[in-house]
């Protein structure tokens, strides 16, 4: 940490901040350059049936494009995009995709099903960062297969006992979760039982760990510019990637959901950017949270530059999640509907046992990675805007104008950096937490709440009479510290001195308007992933947070937000809380072809948390 690094160095820079066992390179997450594929091999109107659209995918050569032209197409049942080709709307705004009858599928479909559980012992090289392993067994094995690397849950940090019981499920195979923690590779080369692969494993694996091969059921597979107008029929979410490697999701709109707005389950360096995903009919814990998940040891995939309103949880990993980039995404708005003065939304860990994931640049509600169905683990929060609360509006279920009259902000349980018992081994690096909101909180309409800069168990934790910046050791979010039990399993629910194993250095808590750095002051790095300024980043400062930020419009001038945030404020003219939503989107217009953002403008007397 007595290395200084230039603003704009290598996306390795971290590596004199972070420890090499809770680090990874980043910089490798995501398609690695979406192909522009400009040759269309169909054209379709509005008229097109489901039948047709597939029909159409399914006999375009690869590399080609079907594109829907602007209109309203009556969808019902799913589209499924196949390998190698892009299905192209004219506009998110324009080319709409009225979806009426899900039968718990997906609207868009990129790849389908997981793979099985036929797993072979690996016996050598299952060490931190290596890219060649030893099998028992590597016969079938092919290059550009791709392997489930997992092991059976490592003490020390790993469970899939969480404060609600066990989660079952969590690895996608056995009925104990004991497999959760793992990461997705692709094979390069096979000699002999010598397998080498991409990327280098995230960690060591040293309890009897196993790799599991299979194929992708899709690859390079697209989705553009269109809108899914969601009418609570029974999807599962508006688009679905589902073993899907290098597959992408851009310039789109969910535009209400009934389940999730995105799931991508076992999937390998897909990408999901310059998207607008806008309120559901549910906002409530169940089967969906309305959210962009990531799940079942989905890997190296990159969620970037969008826009998430109106969810129950914005972005979420579980169940094993690694490796990925959610980078520059604007959130605000989410709310549970049983719960209307609760704190909610941002991005969420949840699910034994997400590792080495990178939270960049975003600005969101709050970051909580909690403790309902086991740990997490090695998660770094770069230069984040962390908001602290949520601006909660009506209607609370189903489609509706949305009004913002008489609304609250949440106040019940409300920490912008939440870090449950079951999550340890994280960097917290160059944030900005809270906002004028969050500081000017009041609880039932009359009392004024207190705010906290850090609480950590075995302080007593209030759940509606203060605010805090950070959170640690506790449990479930009414955990108030006091109890000796919760699940009657673990026989805890809290646990003191958690954040002893994490980095937290240089971030400026609006509480105390003040930076604090564990071991003198950093220079520290522009990104963890970007190798320089972005080329679709526009005109506003970069890096846009961080106590190193001067002149902004958050808290104490450290943040500028970034380019989602200034698209829904200046070009979609959107509010705190959605009011009128969903808005009219279109990433062109916002990012002129994708690229570039315009200036901000007009912030004055525009309802923003600051």
């Amino acid at each position: 940490m007595l290395f200084v690094f230039s603003l704009y160095s290598h996306a390795q820079s971290w590596s004199s901040i972070l420890s090499a066992t809770q680090a990874i390179n980043w910089s490798n997450s995501g398609v690695g350059g979406i192909p522009a594929r400009a040759t269309n091999c169909a054209s379709l109107t509005s008229s097109a049936t489901v039948s047709q659209i597939n029909s159409a995918l399914a006999s375009c050569p690869s590399g080609q494009t079907v594109a829907l032209a602007a209109g309203t197409y009556n969808i019902s049942g799913t589209i499924q995009v196949p390998s190698n080709v892009t299905l192209r709307g004219a506009g998110a705004n324009q080319t709409i995709l009225n979806a009426t009858a899900g039968g718990g599928g997906y609207v868009v479909a990129l790849g389908s099903g997981g793979p099985g559980y036929s797993p072979v012992n690996i016996t050598g090289g299952a060490t931190n960062g290596s890219t060649s392993i030893t099998l028992s067994n590597a016969s079938g094995i092919t290059t550009n297969s791709y392997l489930v690397i997992a092991e059976t849950n490592n003490p020390a940090f790993v469970s899939s006992n969480g404060s609600e019981g066990q989660c079952t499920w969590c690895d996608g195979w056995t009925s104990s979760g004991s497999l959760a923690r793992g990461q997705i590779v692709q094979v390069t080369a096979v000699s002999g039982s010598t397998v080498t692969i991409s990327p280098g494993l995230y960690g060591a694996y040293t309890q009897s760990p196993v790799a599991v091969p299979f194929s992708m059921s899709a690859t390079y597979a697209g989705v553009e510019n269109l809108q899914v107008y969601a009418n609570n029929s029974g999807y599962a979410a508006d688009f679905g990637l589902s073993s899907c490697a290098y597959c992408w999701v851009k310039g789109v709109e969910g535009n209400y959901t009934d389940g999730d707005q995105l799931e991508d389950y076992w999937g390998y360096r897909d990408e999901i950017r310059d998207s607008y995903f806008s309120n559901a009919y549910l906002h409530e814990p169940g089967t969906y949270d309305s959210d962009v998940d990531l799940a079942y040891k989905t890997s190296a995939t990159l969620v970037e530059n969008n826009i998430v309103e109106r969810t129950h949880v914005a972005i979420m990993m579980e169940w094993g999640a690694a490796g990925n980039v959610i980078g520059y995404n604007y959130t605000e708005g989410e709310f549970d509907a049983g719960s209307p003065s609760f704190l909610i939304g941002g991005v969420s860990f949840h699910g034994a046992s997400p590792q080495f994931n990178l939270l960049e640049g975003n600005v969101l509600t709050q970051v909580y990675a909690d403790s309902v169905w086991g740990t997490s683990s090695q998660t770094t929060a770069y230069r984040n805007w962390v908001v602290g609360t949520n601006h909660i509006c009506a209607p609370a279920s189903g489609r509706g104008t949305v009004s913002c009259s008489g609304a609250v902000y949440g106040f019940q349980a409300a920490r912008a950096m939440q870090w449950s018992y079951l999550a340890t081994l994280n960097n917290m690096v160059g944030n900005v937490v809270g906002s004028s909101q969050m500081q000017s909180l009041i609880a039932y309409g009359t009392s004024t709440m207190g705010q906290v800069a850090t609480v950590e168990f075995p302080s007593t934790r209030s759940y509606d009479a203060d605010a805090y910046g950070w959170s640690f050791g506790y449990g479930e979010a009414s955990d108030d510290g006091t109890g000796t039990g919760c699940d009657g399993v673990s026989g805890t629910c809290h646990l003191a001195g958690t954040s002893a194993t994490d980095l937290i250095t240089g971030n400026y808590n609006n509480i105390g308007a003040a930076t604090s750095w564990a071991s003198g002051t950093l220079t520290l790095p522009a990104s963890f992933y970007q190798t320089s300024k972005p080329s679709w980043w526009g005109s506003i400062p970069y890096p846009a947070t961080g106590p190193d930020v001067t002149g902004g419009s958050g808290p104490g001038g450290t943040t500028y937000g970034n380019p989602a945030y200034q698209c829904f404020l200046n070009v979609m003219h959107g509010t705190d809380g959605g009011a009128g939503g969903p808005y009219n989107f279109n990433a062109n217009t916002c990012y002129g072809n994708g690229v570039t953002p315009g200036s901000p403008t007009n912030l004055t007397g525009t309802v923003v948390p600051q």
